[in-house]
């Protein structure tokens, strides 16, 4: 994949990671409230878009170093991103 392509791809991953990142803060905040539900929803459907740009990159990237680059710098965040969501889930029940 092109460098362009890449970095164009890599950006709007960030920017759907930082989106799941308010929904999950959304959820934390809603903890026992009447928005809990909804907001867990809109978090859900968040963390989902991020992790399927992430693993829709990684599947398109065929160059075994780009790849491993990409996944050295973003894999641990998007394994933090799907615990924090099940963290505030779980915490706000």
């Amino acid at each position: 994949m092109a460098d362009s392509e890449l970095n164009k791809r890599l950006g709007t991953f960030q920017d759907l990671f930082v989106e799941a990142r308010l929904c999950i803060d959304d959820v934390v905040d809603s903890a026992e409230t009447t928005y809990f539900d909804e907001d867990a929803e809109a978090a859900t459907e968040a963390v989902k878009l991020a992790v399927d740009e992430f693993e829709a990159i990684i599947k398109d990237v065929e160059d075994v170093d780009q790849k491993n680059r990409i996944l050295r710098g973003n894999g641990l965040k998007v394994e933090q991103l799907k615990g924090e969501l099940k963290m505030a889930i779980q915490g706000g029940h």
